[in-house]
C-alpha cells in the first residue's frame, strides 16, 4: 500500500484562494499614486485646468505696484508765475513782468484813471530828477537841489499809485538807467509822495 500519495485540492477550495487574491492585486493598484503624466486621457480630459494666479493681479500686489503721482501743477499757475518773474537784464522785454509783480503786491485804491495820470507824472518828474532835463517845470520841487552828475539812458519800468494818509498818494516807481559811473542796470526803485493843491497833483519833498 503506497502511504506517499497526496491528495489535490478539492476545485471549491481553490476558487475562493484566487478570488482573493485578485482582490489583493486590485487593492495595491489603486493604493499606489499616479503621476499627472500617467493619468487616463479620460482623466486629464475631465479634471479642470488650473493656472496660478497672476501675482499682480491681486490686491495688494496692485496696491504696491501702483505708481506714486505727485499731485500736478495746474498748467495755468506755472505758466503765470514763469512769465511774471523778471529776469535782470531782460530790458524792456521784462518791463511787463515787472507790472504785474508791482500791481499784485497790493490792492488798487484809486481809479485807474488817476493812478495812470500819477504814475505817468511821477515818472516824468523822476526822470528829471536822475537827468537834470525838464527840471523848469517844477521849479518849487528842485529850487534847493543841484544835479551833480546825471543818469542816461533812464527808462520807468512799471509803476503803481496807491493812497497814503493826510490825503496824500504814494506812487511807487521801477526804473533802469546807466548810472555816471556807466554801470547799466534795471530794478531801481523810487518813491515820491503827491498832495492835491488847486485842483492839481504837486510833488511833496
Amino acid at each position: 500500500m503506497n502511504t506517499n500519495t497526496t491528495t489535490a485540492p478539492r476545485p471549491s477550495a481553490l476558487k475562493p484562494l484566487l478570488a482573493a487574491t485578485a482582490c489583493v492585486l486590485l487593492g495595491l493598484l489603486f493604493l499606489v499614486p499616479v503621476a499627472p503624466d500617467e493619468q487616463p486621457p479620460a482623466a486629464r480630459a475631465a479634471a479642470p485646468a488650473t493656472t496660478p494666479p497672476d501675482p499682480s493681479s491681486t490686491p495688494a500686489a496692485a496696491a504696491t505696484s501702483r505708481p506714486e503721482r505727485a499731485p500736478a501743477t495746474p498748467p495755468s499757475t506755472a505758466s503765470a508765475s514763469a512769465s511774471e518773474v523778471p529776469v535782470p537784464g531782460d530790458g524792456p522785454a521784462g518791463d511787463h513782468a515787472v507790472q504785474r509783480l508791482m500791481d499784485s503786491s497790493s490792492p488798487a485804491d484809486l481809479p485807474l484813471a488817476q493812478e495812470k495820470h500819477l504814475v505817468a507824472l511821477a515818472s516824468r518828474i523822476w526822470k528829471a530828477e536822475v537827468t537834470g532835463a525838464g527840471r523848469q517845470e517844477w521849479p518849487a520841487y528842485f529850487s534847493a537841489r543841484h544835479l551833480r552828475a546825471a543818469y542816461r539812458d533812464v527808462r520807468i519800468q512799471a509803476g503803481i499809485a496807491r493812497a497814503a494818509p493826510d490825503h496824500r498818494v504814494s506812487v511807487r516807481l521801477v526804473w533802469a538807467g546807466t548810472d555816471p559811473a556807466g554801470q547799466n542796470e534795471d530794478g531801481r526803485t523810487a518813491q515820491m509822495l503827491f498832495t492835491r493843491h488847486n485842483d492839481a497833483w504837486q510833488p511833496l519833498r
